[in-house]
């Protein structure tokens, strides 16, 4: 193999994992692939650019997004879970008039959240999610406003008292919730940080909209959100397990199952 086409393979290599990761995550910044691929900044910034000219991703400050409307490919578990997490996300902006102010939470399903939102969508977007900002700051809205704080790197996600003092001033019709996981017993995050955020902009939501995958169902995460009590609808794309479908029938919550 000549030295032109190990390039190649290499470069096809690292490309394939940033889209997956992508789906993933949200959004990537030269400086974390940079590392983690162990190549230059300007390296990456040639697979980005090629990627983007793909139509795979959309450069932004600092490192690059999904493009919405990116082929997803198929044949890997993370291609099966963006699908899902696609499908169930264009269900949720259904709920929501072309002119509301919603909230939408951090993670791979927010952003699928952020991205689905029709064209027609003029109103006003709250988030302390970095991918998602990033996806919205093209868009012809009436107001986008970024919950700041310290920077959870892991999520992509902006936590601490900055990011629930602003919280706190505000009020929602709509906020699409993607925890980590649930169960019968509540709604868990990540960490006790990202919780506390999620439960203040459930507390400023009239309605709050539980947005996730079959991966929630059996998903295991240390901080609990609150209790299933709190949520007003579900949309995922496989039927909760019989003991969490018990428990959500008991509070009123009735899933809506999007069909693949």
């Amino acid at each position: 193999m000549t030295v032109a086409s190990l390039r190649y393979e290499a470069a096809a290599e690292r490309r394939t994992w940033m889209l997956s990761t992508l789906r993933s995550v949200g959004f990537l910044s030269v400086t974390d692939l940079a590392r983690q691929l162990g190549v230059s900044q300007m390296t990456i910034r040639r697979d980005l650019h090629a990627l983007e000219n793909d139509g795979y991703v959309r450069l932004v400050h600092g490192g690059a997004s999904l493009t919405p409307g990116a082929p997803l490919g198929s044949g890997s578990p993370e291609d099966d879970d963006a699908e899902a997490r696609e499908r169930v996300a264009a269900h949720a902006v259904d709920l929501v008039s072309d002119t509301d102010t919603i909230a939408i939470d951090a993670g791979a399903t927010g952003h699928a959240v952020a991205r689905a939102l029709p064209e027609t969508f003029s109103g006003c977007v709250i988030s302390h999610s970095l991918p998602v900002l990033q996806c919205l700051s093209t868009r012809r809205l009436e107001r986008v406003v970024a919950l700041g704080g310290e920077l959870l790197a892991g999520r992509h996600a902006f936590v601490g008292p900055t990011t629930e003092a602003a919280t706190a001033q505000l009020r929602v019709r709509t906020f699409f919730l993607t925890p980590c996981g649930i169960d019968a017993r509540g709604l868990y995050a990540a960490s006790p940080a990202e919780a506390s955020v999620q439960r203040q902009l459930m507390d400023i939501a009239d309605e709050v909209v539980l947005v996730v995958t079959r991966e929630a169902f059996r998903t295991s995460a240390p901080a609990r959100i609150a209790p299933l009590g709190r949520l007003t609808r579900l949309v995922t794309d496989q039927r909760p397990p019989s003991e969490l479908a018990c428990a959500l029938r008991r509070v009123g919550v009735v899933p809506h199952v999007v069909d693949g």
